[in-house]
């Protein structure tokens, strides 16, 4: 009851002194302003962060490159490794029990012709798992099968981009395209794939100037056999997030048993999604700081204010302390009115913070997203910052000895 009545009193003297209220309102508009706006920023980054490692396959994808050794001195084995090989693709997928999926690739630049259509572009030689491993699949025919791999057929299949290229806006599935002096039917046209973290600029427009065709092909065109053909890298795919390192380390032990020497690197999304996590809770305590350094400038002013309010009503208080308020009463008052006037600039802040973002929005052209977390936690520290800052007024207010008060001129 002492607080129900606190509040009332407390919402009393709000609407009395309105241009004080104001005042004190400012600093905490800003600060709960400033919380929205810098957590609204970072946010969106970890979903567009999210959402691209979705679009392109997932976290649970692997690969693995070559890498220079740096050592001088070599045994047998490891001089005899010439880096990774389409052997090495199918020993992972034999032996790894914690990987599912495993697409070998290699390229290489060759002249490419359709009619009157001449160009030089790069070829890339795939597996049918190179499709859901970058979740990108054919709109138009089919993608590579295991047929195509065990018959190192003459199949192409073309990204959206180059398949304009060449045919336009003719179908080019059924069609002929000569690669280098061989000729390879087109079986597919993949999907447009697209993704912006800006909405200007799409980070995946390469994968729609892509030409595939299967990676036994490309090897044996070059005149490698399959047990030594070379590739440039490989895509694989983790069973289970939770395992991630022991799927790394299992793919690094197969490559020693087979080269002799780490000359590859074996990277997953989960390490690098760790290492982003890491750099977002700095930048988050960042924006976390500044927020409430902006509530803490309000907060002191909220204090002050509600200091000189009590100096001005010095004999108020000593009054009803002498008509029969209690101690509890006169504190509830004071803190309820600081605490009710954080809580409404916190509010008046979520609006001053969506406009913020708007702003941050039109200013670097980067997404914003307020969510209701962000929103809740803007308010508790609005409401946070009344409690604490009007603390010290209140239990003065509380302590005041009334016949004291009532000798104040």
């Amino acid at each position: 009851m002492i607080i129900f009545e606190s509040i009332i009193d407390g919402i009393r003297d709000i609407r009395d002194h309105f241009g004080r209220t104001m005042l004190q309102l400012v600093g905490i508009i800003l600060g709960a302003a400033s919380i929205v706006a810098t957590f609204s920023l970072s946010t969106a980054g970890k979903a567009a962060s999210m959402e691209f490692y979705r679009v392109s396959g997932g976290i649970q994808k692997m690969w693995v490159w070559n890498k220079p050794t740096g050592k001088v001195t070599l045994n047998a084995k490891a001089l005899a490794s010439k880096g990774l090989t389409y052997s090495d693709a199918l020993a992972i997928r034999r032996d790894a029990r914690e990987i599912d999926l495993v697409a070998p690739m290699a390229s290489q630049n060759t002249v490419v012709r359709f009619g009157r259509v001449e160009k030089t572009r790069e070829i890339s030689g795939v597996t049918p798992e190179y499709a859901p491993l970058t979740d990108f699949h054919a709109g138009t025919g089919r993608f590579l099968t295991d047929s195509d791999v065990a018959s190192a057929a003459r199949v192409v299949v073309l990204g959206s981009e180059r398949a304009q290229e060449f045919f336009g806006t003719d179908n080019p599935v059924g069609k002929t395209l000569t690669i280098g002096d061989t000729g390879y039917a087109v079986v597919g046209v993949m999907e447009e794939k697209y993704f912006s973290f800006d909405d200007k600029r799409n980070v995946l427009r390469w994968m729609n100037r892509q030409i595939y065709i299967p990676v036994t092909t490309l090897i044996t065109r070059r005149g490698e056999t399959l047990e030594h053909g070379k590739i440039d890298r490989m895509q694989t795919r983790m069973k289970s997030v939770k395992r991630s390192d022991e799927a790394v380390d299992e793919v690094a032990r197969i490559l020693m048993r087979e080269h002799g020497v780490k000359d590859y690197d074996v990277m997953s999304r989960v390490a690098n999604l760790r290492r982003n996590e890491q750099n977002n809770k700095m930048y988050d305590m960042t924006f976390m700081v500044c927020g409430i350094i902006s509530l803490l400038v309000g907060g002191i002013v909220v204090m002050n204010i509600q200091l000189a309010s009590f100096n001005e009503r010095v004999r108020e208080v000593g009054t009803r302390k002498a008509v029969g308020a209690s101690p509890a009463q006169i504190f509830f008052q004071f803190l309820s009115e600081s605490v009710l006037v954080s809580l409404f600039g916190g509010l008046l802040g979520l609006f001053v913070g969506r406009l913020f973002t708007q702003a941050i929005t039109s200013l670097i052209n980067q997404p914003t997203v307020i969510t209701m977390g962000t929103l809740i936690n803007a308010m508790i520290f609005a409401a946070g910052t009344g409690l604490l800052f009007g603390m010290y007024p209140a239990i003065r207010a509380s302590r005041l000895d009334p016949i004291v008060a009532l000798r104040t001129e």
